[in-house]
């Protein structure tokens, strides 16, 4: 017969021993959240600090036969706003700072990509670290990506999606080897960032590999961040092609061969409005901005990296 009580008396033992399978860490890491919350002029400043982490993944065949790679990414979000009872909230600062570190079966290594930049939001995805300042009123959100490939800032997108609106473009070979089309159109509340003071300055377009920018091209128009001019496009990017006049978001070229020889006869244009575009035409692995087809009074310079 069972004895009952001595099974009552192993079993609380039995459930605090440690599971079997179940190995120590490798990596332990611990992402706070703290509130301070002060009191002036009659109205309450806020500052919160909000912190995560993300482990994120992606196939780097850069060298044969490519690997899986692994990414502890931590992240905050320092928040500075003003409330009152009869004013509208204030936001008076919200920075973003991320560090990311190769994840390993022995543990994390050195930091590989450090940023720090105005942010509402961050978001990671495959190699992007991907950075939002959302506007306010008639702005539109602007988004910097950042590669886990080099640490590199590769640009700042508009338009729509996630991310904004980005085209892409690959050929026979490593994934690596795609390219990546963005731009940046006013009016956001990036715009004295990425744009400069120049109020002509709409738009920076920017031609890049997964882990840096390769170009940056400004389009300019008398007045253009001075006037309501923005507010009336609606920008599409797209890749025109012999095959695909009408234009495609991802254009895959069957070939072999270097990339200045296979990225080459391609145009990328840019609709602003139903009747307005830009067009560009791609060669030798370059945007041709002096070769460009633009509507009067608009124009194209090659700028520098940052």
């Amino acid at each position: 017969m069972t004895n009952i009580p001595a099974l009552l008396f192993a079993l609380p033992l039995l459930l605090l021993a440690a599971p079997p399978g179940i190995a120590d860490p490798i990596v332990s890491e611990q992402a706070a959240t703290q509130t301070t919350i002060s009191i002036e002029d009659g109205a309450y400043l806020i500052n919160t600090i909000n912190r995560r982490h993300d482990v994120t993944s992606y196939f780097d065949d850069r060298e044969p036969p490519g690997q899986m790679r692994r990414f502890l990414v931590e992240t905050e979000i320092d928040r500075v706003t003003r409330e009152a009872d009869d004013q509208e909230i204030d936001v008076q600062r919200s920075i973003l700072r991320a560090t990311a570190r190769p994840l390993t079966a022995t543990g994390l290594g050195e930091v590989s990509l450090q940023v720090e930049t105005a942010a509402d939001e961050v978001a990671v995805s495959g190699p992007y670290v991907v950075t939002t300042v959302w506007g306010c009123c008639v702005e539109q959100p602007a988004h910097e990506v950042f590669s886990l490939y080099s640490g590199k800032r590769l640009f700042s997108a508009t338009g729509p999606g996630d991310f904004g609106d980005w085209l892409t473009m690959g050929k026979k070979g490593p994934t690596y080897d795609q390219r990546i089309v963005a731009a940046h159109f006013a009016i956001t509340g990036r715009d004295k960032a990425e744009l400069g003071a120049d109020q002509d300055r709409v738009a920076i377009i920017t031609y890049a590999t997964e882990a840096e920018p390769l170009q940056r091209v400004a389009l300019s128009v008398p007045g253009g961040r001075d006037g309501d001019l923005p507010l009336e496009w609606n920008t599409k990017l797209l890749w025109i092609t012999a095959d695909q006049p009408e234009g495609v978001e991802h254009n895959f070229i069957n070939q072999d061969g270097d990339a200045k020889t296979v990225y080459s006869g391609v145009t990328l244009r840019i609709q602003l409005d139903d009747a307005t575009r830009v067009e560009i035409p791609l060669e030798g692995d370059r945007l041709a901005p002096d070769k460009a087809t633009l509507p009067d009074g608009f124009s194209l310079a090659e700028v520098p990296l940052q």
